[in-house]
């Protein structure tokens, strides 16, 4: 047999002994599989970002001459996958990758994977634990695979399903229309006009009805569209995707009615990393609405399995969005500083102090959480979000739910310390494992999540409609689009990009400019509020005070002039 190159750290944790009782046979019928190849000129790294961000964006056409894959290497793969009996499904240059179709017995053999169909009570997925393999022909040519591995390793981010307007008002819960947050932000006054937005959705969907009624209650009349780009599929089934779905929208939706506003809808079945890659690759890579911002609510932890190598494929995506001037706003989470994973210990520990991606890249706006008080149309006063020792059990719309949460945030274990958070505080990353009977602790550095930080408590949220209902939503999955939208907001005023906002949001900071609302106060369990440090991992620098932030940002255009 031909000598093969495995994929570095390709191989996989069998699930076997982290999910008993499971039933594992050999895989059978049809697979899709993306394979991402080498760029045609090396991207550049998330360290030279960081120190050096874009001067300006580069247009999708631009990127495409520049980074585009080298045909050869697209022939290459194409002789790969006639040889293998796989099918050559769709070829992007742009993004270079190239989608395959086969048997998962021809699978097999071509990537030289043990596939193993498991099944768990009602989940079914696709996973292997050898490592993946490449012919010869292919060094330097494929970087890694998706869709080998189906486990549902994605979710999305909302501490609790919508809770009805009139049982909120019996509990004394109070809420906020999203354009009232946006005035208690200070968010520019304009509507982002001749911007386009863009929703990642892994699966769910949204009522048209609903929406219109929600722009209804709130007095908001859009000039622009909302386009569906993937399936918009709503299910009794599926009321958590449903509910994140139609919060996104009807935010974004009620504070940027003069733009465009883009869903795209992976329609997963398995909530797979392959899907989620897949969407969010489809709308940075929208050559017909060209968004310039993206908003995304979901997450997989750092700690549940991930290899270093898929969150590099995702990092990808991340360099791509900087190049292109596209910013990308994501929820931390809310289960404050722990988060459930698949651990090992004699305790049978079941959380673990571990962020959530892609909030965690250091090329993200990470999205944390507050809850609001305001007084009219002042704000009065914000601290962290933090419910998780107040549990609260009431009827929601669809179901029973218990309304508890927290701001996630921490420090990664995969995404090095970037250069625009040297010196803000960012703690050490203190790690423990069980060895040889025995724990051992170790220290690092890394990215600190998350940067910001806007309203997100159920019990100071926002009005929406869902089901043809009155009801109270919130979450750090509505902190994300607020962010959003305010940078689409930010993008209109300034005539031009904001895209990775980071170092110059960062500096503004470091210079005492009053561009966010700092939060002292609060804790998300690991990590605690102050105002001893600019940055705590609760709520990042604070809330926006977006006529601060406009105005800071035109200094900064000046001076780089």
């Amino acid at each position: 047999m031909a000598p093969r190159i495995p994929l570095a750290q390709s191989a996989r944790v069998s699930p076997a002994s982290l999910h008993p009782p499971l039933r594992s046979r050999v895989a059978t019928g049809t697979l899709e599989v993306t394979l991402l190849l080498r760029h045609g000129s090396p991207l550049p790294t998330v360290k030279e970002l960081c120190a050096s961000p874009p001067r300006r964006p580069l247009t999708h056409e631009e990127f495409e001459a520049k980074y585009g894959a080298n045909p050869r290497h697209l022939a290459a793969v194409r002789r790969f996958a006639k040889s293998h009996g796989l099918t050559v499904t769709s070829e992007q240059r742009d993004r270079a990758c190239v989608t395959l179709r086969g048997s998962t017995a021809a699978m097999r053999k071509a990537f030289g994977v043990d596939l193993r169909r498991i099944t768990h009570g009602r989940m079914s997925y696709l996973t292997h634990t050898k490592p993946v393999t490449l012919p010869r022909a292919l060094e330097g040519v494929a970087e890694w695979v998706l869709g080998l591995d189906t486990r549902p390793l994605v979710t999305h981010n909302v501490a609790a399903l919508p809770l009805s307007r009139e049982m909120a008002l019996r509990a004394g819960v109070r809420s906020y229309t999203a354009p009232q947050v946006a005035r208690l932000y200070r968010y520019p006054r304009n509507e982002g006009e001749g911007q386009c937005v863009g929703i990642i959705e892994l699966a769910g969907g949204y009522r048209p009805a609903d929406l219109e009624a929600s722009l209804k209650s709130v007095g908001v009349k859009r000039t622009a569209p909302v386009v569906n780009v993937g399936p918009n599929k709503t299910s009794v089934l599926n009321t958590a995707s449903d509910a994140e779905v139609t919060m996104d929208v009807e935010l974004v939706a009620a504070v940027c009615p003069a733009a465009r506003v883009v869903v795209y809808n992976a329609g997963s079945k398995d909530y797979s990393l392959r899907d989620y890659h897949r969407v969010l690759a489809v709308a940075l890579s929208d050559r017909e609405h060209r968004p310039s911002v993206l908003t995304t609510s979901w997450s997989f932890y750092e700690g549940s399995l991930i290899q270093q190598g898929e969150e590099l494929a995702f990092e990808r995506l991340f360099v791509e969005a900087a190049l292109l001037g596209i910013t990308v706003c994501a929820a931390s989470g809310d289960l404050g500083s722990q988060v459930p994973v698949n651990a090992r210990s004699p305790t049978g520990a079941i959380t673990l102090a571990a962020t959530s991606y892609p909030a965690a890249s250091a090329l993200v706006l990470g999205c944390g959480g507050t809850t609001l008080e305001a007084a009219g149309e002042e704000l009065h006063h914000e601290r962290v979000w933090n419910r998780l020792g107040e549990a609260m059990s009431m009827g929601v719309i669809g179901s029973m739910s218990t309304a508890a949460g927290a701001s996630s945030g921490g420090v990664s274990s995969m995404n090095a310390l970037p250069l625009y958070q040297q010196g803000m505080g960012v703690p050490e990353l203190v790690r423990s494992s069980w060895k040889n009977g025995a724990f051992a602790v170790s220290r690092s550095t890394g990215r600190g999540v998350p940067d910001v930080a806007a309203n997100a408590d159920l019990h100071t949220g926002y009005q929406i409609v869902f089901k043809g209902q009155q009801g109270v939503a919130a979450g750090t999955s509505a902190a994300a689009p607020m962010w959003a939208a305010l940078i689409v907001r930010l993008n209109e005023a300034l005539g031009g990009r904001v895209g990775f906002l980071h170092p110059r949001l960062y500096a503004l900071v470091t210079e005492g400019e009053p561009v966010v609302r700092r939060i002292t106060q609060g804790g998300n369990g690991a990590y605690f509020a102050s105002d001893a440090t600019l940055w705590n991992a609760c709520t990042g620098l604070g809330t926006p005070d977006g006529e601060a932030l406009l105005a800071g940002l035109r200094r900064l255009q000046r001076r780089k002039r």
